[in-house]
């Protein structure tokens, strides 16, 4: 018999705080991308188009003696059938070491805030110094941990437009936002709205479960930034794949943007190769550049790496630890 640490979603609402996030996926972007550590292909079924789907992502950190694996499923209308999130799933830890699980965690709360972390290493890496103009486009969970992190790293923010398909979750999204962040200004953006609210932002945030692009080229003004966060399955797209090869192009992994991301459809097609994308922690080493100068259109696709659940999950251990938080479960 041997102990797993469980740590629940009240535990980890205690435990986590986005900036120690953002660090921590920063540095297991870097070690991925110096060849420290690894991803396990990723297993993905989707049981009716862009409503409900499973996904098991798995890896290890070598520099972190970690591995780990998650485990989501996805259920578009559970909020309003069942009243239980759309999302949910766990995290399991392992030692390197000894192959022994030392954790298990909602994996819900981790998902949501190491990728309201990646959304916002993106914009502080790649976008433009003074960005104050947001739009962000999707208003559920991930929506609002977006902003949460981009408060963090881009201090000069004055507008946040939200657009959706739902007003009546656009219009709480926006009022919730109000009450959190009251130093900015929400505006709500119908999607017939897109075209201009584009134009006018210095930062687009997607994070929706499309299949058709919702952002096309022409919108789309140069010197901005776009965070690429929904696309983590295949054909998933929000971006008008013609907008690719016209801008700079940033991924977590290279190999599973290609492959479940943002960059598939025009990678497939033809318009980008792989010589066109490059890592986001080749940036933070300093081995390649972000951006080049403020006309540049950058682009970060963030698919979601198993690396970022498992330096997320860590965190929380290690904390948990120190404060007797979370319930040690005998195996």
């Amino acid at each position: 018999m041997y102990k797993i640490r469980v740590l629940n979603s009240e535990d980890l609402k205690k435990l986590l705080d986005i900036k120690d996030v953002i660090s921590a996926v920063e540095t297991a972007y870097e070690q991925y991308s110096r060849g420290e550590a690894e991803l396990f292909p990723v297993i993905a079924h989707e049981f009716e188009r862009g409503s409900r789907e499973l996904d098991i992502k798995s890896g290890f950190l070598s520099g972190t003696g970690l591995a780990g694996l998650k485990v989501i499923g996805y259920v578009a209308d559970n909020p309003e059938k069942r009243r239980i999130p759309a999302i949910s799933g766990i995290v399991i830890v392992l030692s390197l070491e000894t192959g022994r699980p030392v954790g298990m965690l909602d994996g819900m709360v981790i998902t949501n805030i190491r990728t309201g972390a990646a959304g916002a290493i993106g914009a502080k890496h790649l976008a433009r110094e003074g960005s104050s103009n947001i739009l962000v486009v999707g208003t559920g969970a991930q929506g609002r941990v977006q902003v949460q992190g981009l408060t963090k790293v881009l201090p000069g923010i004055e507008v946040i437009r939200a657009a959706g398909r739902d007003p009546e979750k656009l219009s709480r999204f926006v009022g919730e936002m109000s009450v959190l962040y009251p130093q900015i200004h929400f505006q709500e953006v119908p999607m017939g709205g897109l075209p201009e609210a584009v134009s006018l932002s210095d930062v687009v945030v997607s994070c929706t479960p499309s299949h058709e692009p919702l952002i096309r080229a022409e919108w789309v003004r140069p010197g901005t930034h776009i965070n690429a966060i929904g696309a983590d399955f295949p054909g998933k797209q929000e971006l008008d794949e013609h907008l690719l090869p016209l801008a700079r192009l940033v991924a977590d992994s290279k190999a599973q943007s290609l492959e479940i991301g943002e960059f598939q459809t025009a990678f497939k097609k033809g318009l980008i190769g792989e010589s066109d994308v490059i890592e986001i922690g080749s940036i933070l080493s300093g081995e390649a550049r972000g951006r080049v100068n403020d006309e540049e259109i950058t682009i970060f696709d963030t698919s979601g790496m198993a690396l970022q659940d498992i330096v997320t999950a860590n965190l929380a251990l290690v904390r948990a630890l120190e404060r007797g938080i979370g319930s040690l479960v005998n195996l």
